[in-house]
């Protein structure tokens, strides 16, 4: 156990999985484990606007994030430095109750840039409506345009799980699986399963090339059934059973994963 600045009590957690070790940082609360995971991206931010000018990050949906986000916004950072990014999202109207883009700027809309002020500049994946593969390559672009169209670098990312090992809008079972982990796309269009499982709508999601471009990686995950799907799924690599163990053992950078009761 460690007691952190702020009174929390952290415990760690650490398991071997195919030569590499799975660390998980538990809380008790998902308030405690939402201040720590938002002191990480604040400073991750800070160090990169210190040493390059500029940060640049992504951010998962979901509901599970929303109250980092929501706490975030507290944090003192030079805002018109920064540019969030988008790991997946659903293929749907950005103002649809079930767009991730929708929540992440109602909930950043204190320190985004708008007409009204200037602050964070929020990059969407959903850059046309008319059809997921154009999208894709619209959302590909803009995040290329970011550096001189290479590849970006990001200095943080947050990240998800699902209870059936997905992360991202990487899935099992899913056709894009094949070329996700492998592809120079840095954006890929996924297709809903007809079965009735997850996802059930079109998505877009970031390959497994262009997460890996990030400095630090961390994921938020709540609940037991998403500590014990971790700790089984690390153990198998196979992207279509198990997503979240493909990435832990190809990811070329430490991961952190974060856990709250």
């Amino acid at each position: 156990m460690t007691k952190l600045a702020n009174h929390v009590t952290e415990d760690v957690l650490t398991w071997s999985a195919h030569g590499k070790t799975v660390t998980v940082h538990c809380f008790v609360s998902t308030a405690e484990a939402g201040v720590h995971i938002s002191g990480l991206i604040t400073g991750a931010l800070s160090h990169a606007i210190d040493t390059r000018g500029q940060a640049v990050w992504i951010g998962c949906g979901g509901t599970t994030p929303r109250p980092i986000y929501q706490h975030l916004i507290y944090a003192d950072l030079d805002w018109t430095r920064i540019t969030l990014a988008q790991v997946d999202e659903r293929f749907v109207p950005t103002d649809d109750a079930a767009s991730n883009t929708r929540m992440m700027r109602e909930a950043l809309a204190p320190v985004l840039a708008d007409k009204t002020q200037t602050g964070m500049e929020f990059l969407t994946l959903i850059q046309d409506m008319s059809d997921p593969k154009a999208c894709a390559e619209k959302a590909e672009k803009t995040l290329r345009d970011l550096n001189d169209g290479a590849a970006p670098h990001f200095d943080f990312a947050l990240m998800g799980m699902g209870p059936d090992s997905h992360y991202a809008s990487i899935f099992p079972n899913n056709p894009v699986n094949a070329e996700v982990y492998s592809t120079e796309r840095l954006v890929l269009p996924v297709a809903p399963h007809v079965d009735g499982s997850e996802p059930q709508l079109p998505r877009i999601t970031l390959s497994v090339p262009a997460i890996n471009n990030s400095r630090r990686i961390v994921f938020y995950i709540t609940g037991q059934t998403k500590l014990d799907v971790l700790r089984t799924a690390s153990q198998n690599t196979d992207p279509y059973a198990s997503p979240i163990g493909a990435f832990i053992a190809q990811c070329p950078v430490d991961i952190d994963f974060v856990w709250a009761a």
